[in-house]
Parts: C-alpha cells; structure tokens; sequence
C-alpha cells in the first residue's frame, strides 16, 4: 500500500496546472512537500507546496484561506505566493517564489553565528513576521528551516 509519501514523489516530472513542470523535490514538512518547478512559459523557477493528504477538507480549506491571504503579502523577508490549484487528486498546492539560499539551519551547524550578524538577522525575521502579522496571518511553523539567508550586496 501507498502512502501520501510515495504518491508525492510522483510529482517529479509532471506538469501541473499546464504551467508548472515538477523538477526536483525540495523538503517535507507536516502539512506538505516542497518541490522545485519551473514555470512552462515564462522559464522561470518557482517552488510549489503540495498537502500531503486530500481527505481533510478542513486542511484544505485552512490551506486555501492562508494562501489568499498570504498573497497579499509583499515583504522584502517573507517569500510571495502567486498562485493556488488542485491536484487531479484532489491534494491543494500553491506556488511561491523560488528561494535559491542556505537555511539558518544549515548556517547554525557551522558553528556560533556572530552576535551582530545574529541580530541582524533576527531583525529581519521579525520585520517579515511583522508584515504577516499586520494581514492577520499566524506564521504556524516558524523555525529555522524555514528562514532563507540570501545574498545581497555581496553579503549573507
């Protein structure tokens, strides 16, 4: 028997919606799968979220209500939501920019992070959630692997 794992990495090389070719598996969380995709006619990378399960209707709902509202976001620190659709098997998945970066995770396990630089980016994670929070968004998995450190102007 199959479980919502398996069935996820079928994903890889498909094409969803007409628009977006599955590339590669990025991450899984609780709620769903993280793929890298590229946009069929724009040729552009794009990341797409896929919910594991689509027998919950309530998670789908949940889903669907975060990511109308999590659109409106536009926030230097937090990632952009363009679009939302509906698997053939009835999962939900939306699509987001691709973030090419390290975790803050990935950077922890090098070793203590400067206490400037740890401030620094601190600073920005509350200024994104900030921004979340001021369009009545809880951010409901908040941790490190989930923050992208991304270049900008020759520094992490």
């Amino acid at each position: 028997m199959s479980g919502p794992v398996e069935e996820a990495d079928k994903l890889v090389g498909q094409i969803l919606n007409n628009k977006y070719q599955v590339q590669k598996r990025l991450s899984q969380g609780g709620m769903g799968v993280v793929y890298k995709a590229r946009h069929v006619v724009l040729d552009t990378s794009v990341a797409i979220k896929v919910l594991l399960q689509n027998e919950d209707k309530v998670a789908q709902e949940r889903f669907l209500s975060e990511a109308r509202l999590a659109s409106k976001v536009r926030h230097t620190n937090t990632v952009f939501i363009a679009d939302f659709g509906v698997l053939q098997d009835g999962r939900a998945f939306l699509e987001m920019e691709f973030i090419d970066g390290r975790t803050l995770s990935a950077e922890c396990e090098k070793g203590p992070i400067e206490v400037l630089r740890a401030c620094q980016i601190a600073m920005q994670i509350a200024r994104g959630l900030q921004a979340v929070h001021d369009k009545g968004i809880i951010h409901r998995d908040m941790k490190p692997d989930n923050v992208f450190l991304l270049e900008q102007d020759g520094t992490t």
